[in-house]
């Protein structure tokens, strides 16, 4: 009697670890056209931001990686406050990704004007940009304010 006990507490466990586990990577994007589609309109295959703001540490942080056929994606805002995975992030993200209109060719000047003005971060304490574009070319963006200097 107690080992059918135990058997049928297993099997529960077991089940439960298995739903558990199909539930997952929430961050895939499934909405997004094609993955291709995606590299051509924005330029890049990876987006990794983090900002910080007089009032907010880690005020934004977003994420947008095309891997394969996949896109992930992860947004951050604790400013307003929002925090999103998968379709929400990809579909909250895309107008503010579009607008920045990104190229490796753009001054370091340029990409935090544009990127932290799409964000509606310009004022910013701390700017950490990392961008791999659609050709495998790897650039970052760095960029610190004083507090004070609002």
């Amino acid at each position: 009697m107690k080992m059918k006990k135990y058997s049928i507490y297993g099997s529960a466990l077991l089940v439960i670890a298995l739903l558990l586990g199909a539930c997952g990577d929430k961050e895939k994007v499934k909405s997004a056209a094609t993955v291709d589609e995606e590299k051509s309109e924005f330029g890049f295959n990876s987006f990794d931001l983090e900002v910080d703001t007089p009032d907010h540490k880690d005020a934004i942080e977003v994420s947008m990686e095309i891997k394969g056929s996949t896109i992930e994606a992860e947004y951050v805002n604790r400013m307003e406050p929002k925090k999103l995975k998968g379709d929400k992030a990809y579909e909250e993200m895309r107008p503010m990704l579009k607008k920045i209109d990104l190229s490796k060719d753009m001054s370091k000047d340029d990409v935090i004007k544009n990127v932290s003005k799409a964000f509606d971060v310009e004022d910013y304490t701390k700017f950490d940009l990392e961008v791999e574009f659609a050709d495998g070319k790897h650039k970052v963006y760095k960029d610190e304010k004083s507090k004070k200097n609002k």
